[in-house]
Order: structure tokens, then C-alpha cells, then sequence
């Protein structure tokens, strides 16, 4: 039996393992103007090799979840890690933007194990006093790692081709699996039988009845899919609207980087003295104030990307105190089931994001104005949903 690593050892470990999803699409986000040039593709085009893996990523955080559940949290990583690693090389060969599609769809079911199996080894080994913090001590140490992707990926388009964004994440995925063989031990209770697909389901559709859960997924899908519009939009924009070149996107990037790391590193600052629903609060209304300070900047007239990315470093700071803080009330209704509860969540996320993220690649991207319009509109829904759900949990307790 091999020894179990010490926390901080565990901690960068499954921050490896969770980056690898970011790290897999912030390095190839530099790359959309290029891979569109290359192919002769429209925008919408080119975005489908994004919303289509963020579709199988979705499929890939509702499946991981219970298979680590049945199968152990460990096999699923390196199962997941091995699927990585196909992807990634289906695109690294890829001759016509179908298969780029396909590989990169393929690399992003197996990016989802890190995101699920990394929460469920958590709730695994803390108490629920203790999840928020270790998930957002968790997202925070991955952002470190993936905040420098963009710029990576800039340079790596740039003075090597596309292609070689894909053999760079094969090397990466390759020794963090390595050293996943070698590290992470068996976290799943061994006194769990392990739950069947039909009760799974069960489980899953139960949550989705409560308010609560419903409502912290819809909050959290309606602050995720701002980023990820924002992220996906933003290299065309650089280009078309704003004449930059794009290996600054990458530079511009770090704001939002940097806003989602504070934003995390508060949570645990502010635990001590404020409760989950506060931070929940004044990380939506963060979100809101962001995206409607950027958009207005652009309506006025102001041009220079600063005007768009310091005010997203605000939104950017919101998700991260909000977002944790929302996974966690969400997974802590089904502690027996954290897999699934993770997946269910995780899913319905990912694939609203993904429609967003497609329907939003048909508007010009000559203009900031459609993507800022979206995010802004976006995150006020959001805080309206703060006044609604709780009202229907409690009149459904009452009757």
C-alpha cells in the first residue's frame, strides 16, 4: 500500500490533475484566429471546436463522477489522463477541422476527471466546514498554474504552428499521469457499496428538484458562461476590433487570472467571519458590476483593451468568491453521493455554457459590443436569481 501524501503534497497533486482541463483550453485560445486562417473557416466554425468540447466535457463531468463512485477515484483519473492524451494527438494530426473537432472533443472528456474526481477526493477527506476552503485553496493553486497558458499558447502558435499547442499538452498530461500512478492513493470510503446507474439517476433527479440546487447551478452556469463567451470571443475581438496581435491576448489574460486567484484566495480569508450565502452575495454582485462597468467603457467610446479587462479582473474576482461557495452548498445536499452530485452540477453548467458559447459565434466580432451585451445581461439575470430560489425553498418547506 502506498503512503498517503501529506496535504500540501495532495493539494498540488490534484491541482495538477485539475489544471490539465484549463491548461488544455487556455493554451488553445491564442490559437482560434490561426486555426480559422489555416482551415479557410467561418468564426462560428471555429468555435465549434470549442462549444462541441465543452459538450463532451460535459458528458465527461456527468460520467466521471459516478464511475469514480463505482470504481475508485484513482482508476478514474488515469482512465480519464489516457483519454487526454488520445485526443490531444487526434488533434495534433488533424488534417481537416472535423477531426480537429473530434480530437478536441475527445481531450476534453478526459479533461473532465480532474474537475469532478478532484472535488469527490476532497469531500472524501474534509469535513463540510472545510469544503469550500479546500476547494477554493484547490482552484487556486491550479490557477497558477493555467494563468500563464494563454501567453504559452500565443507564443507557441505563433513561432511553431497550432499544432504544436496539442504536442505540448500530450507532454504535460503524460507526466502528470506518471506521477499520478506513482502518488495519488484510493480516497473512496471503502464501507460505500457502490451505487448502480439506477440509483444514480435517482439521486441525480432528486437534486434537481430542489431549489437550492437548482438554484446554485443556474447561478453558477449564468457567471461560468460569461467567461466562458468572454475567453472564447476575446481573441477575435482583439484582432478585429481592436487591431491588437494574438500573442497579447495571453498578457490581457492574466487580469482575468489574477481576478479568479483573489477571489478564491478571499474565500478562505472571509470564512471565518462571514457564512457561504454572503460570499455567494458579494461574488454575483461583483460579477454583475464587472461586466456592466466594461460594457458601458466600450459604448462610450474607450478602445483600449484595459477598458475591457480591468473591469472582467472585477467579474473574474466575483467568480471565484462566488463559484466555490456555490459548489459546495450544492455537492453538501448529497454527501453520500458526491460523485454524482458533482457530475449532475457540472454538467448542466457545461452545457449551458456551450450553447452560449455557439450561439454567441454567430454575432460580429468586429465590435466588443455583442460579447459585453451577453455578460452583462448575463450576470444581473444571476442576481435576480439570488431573490428567486430562496423564496421557492422556502415556500416549498412551508407547504
Amino acid at each position: 500500500m502506498r503512503p498517503p501524501p501529506s496535504d500540501r503534497a495532495l493539494l498540488l497533486l490534484l491541482a495538477a490533475v485539475t489544471a490539465l482541463g484549463p491548461i488544455a483550453t487556455n493554451l488553445y485560445l491564442p490559437a482560434l484566429p490561426a486555426v480559422r486562417e489555416y482551415f479557410g473557416a467561418t468564426v462560428a466554425g471555429v468555435q465549434a471546436t470549442f462549444s462541441v468540447s465543452l459538450v463532451t466535457f460535459s458528458f465527461g463531468v456527468l460520467a466521471w463522477g459516478p464511475i469514480s463512485d463505482r470504481f475508485g477515484r484513482r482508476t478514474a483519473v488515469l482512465a480519464g489522463l489516457a483519454i487526454l492524451v488520445t485526443g490531444a494527438l487526434i488533434s495534433l494530426g488533424a488534417q481537416s477541422l472535423g477531426w480537429l473537432i473530434l480530437g478536441r472533443g475527445i481531450q476534453a472528456f478526459g479533461t473532465a476527471t480532474g474537475l469532478v474526481v478532484a472535488r469527490a477526493i476532497v469531500v472524501d477527506l474534509y469535513p463540510a466546514d472545510r469544503m469550500a476552503r479546500m476547494l477554493a485553496n484547490l482552484t487556486m493553486v491550479a490557477v497558477l498554474g493555467n494563468s500563464l497558458a494563454p501567453v504559452l499558447g500565443g507564443f507557441l502558435a505563433e513561432g511553431l504552428g497550432w499544432r504544436a499547442i496539442f504536442g505540448a499538452l500530450v507532454i504535460a498530461a503524460a507526466t502528470v499521469g506518471l506521477v499520478v500512478w506513482r502518488r495519488l492513493p484510493e480516497t473512496r470510503p471503502q464501507m460505500d457499496r457502490p451505487t448502480h446507474g439506477r440509483e444514480m439517476v435517482a439521486v441525480a433527479w432528486s437534486l434537481i428538484r430542489m431549489p437550492m440546487f437548482t438554484g446554485c447551478m443556474l447561478q453558477g452556469a449564468a457567471v461560468y458562461a460569461t467567461f466562458l463567451v468572454l475567453i472564447s470571443l476575446t481573441p477575435y475581438v482583439m484582432i478585429s476590433a481592436l487591431g491588437r496581435a494574438p500573442t497579447e491576448f495571453g498578457f490581457y489574460y492574466l487580469f482575468i487570472a489574477a481576478g479568479y486567484f483573489f477571489g478564491n484566495w478571499s474565500v478562505s480569508r472571509f470564512m471565518a467571519h462571514h457564512d457561504l450565502h454572503w460570499m455567494v452575495l458579494l461574488g454575483v454582485a461583483l460579477t454583475a458590476i464587472g461586466a456592466c462597468a466594461a460594457l458601458g467603457f466600450v459604448a462610450l467610446g474607450f478602445a483600449h483593451p484595459l477598458w475591457i479587462f480591468v473591469p472582467m479582473a472585477v467579474l473574474s474576482y466575483g467568480q471565484g468568491l462566488a463559484l466555490p461557495n456555490l459548489t459546495a452548498t450544492a455537492v453538501s445536499l448529497a454527501p453520500q453521493h458526491a460523485g454524482v452530485a458533482s457530475s449532475t452540477i457540472g454538467f448542466l453548467q457545461q452545457i449551458i455554457g456551450a450553447v452560449c458559447v455557439q450561439w454567441m459565434g454567430h454575432f460580429p466580432t468586429d465590435t466588443a459590443m455583442p460579447m459585453l451585451t451577453f455578460c452583462a445581461a448575463t450576470c444581473v439575470l444571476a442576481v435576480g436569481m439570488l431573490y428567486v430560489f430562496p423564496r421557492v425553498e422556502a415556500g416549498k418547506r412551508h407547504h
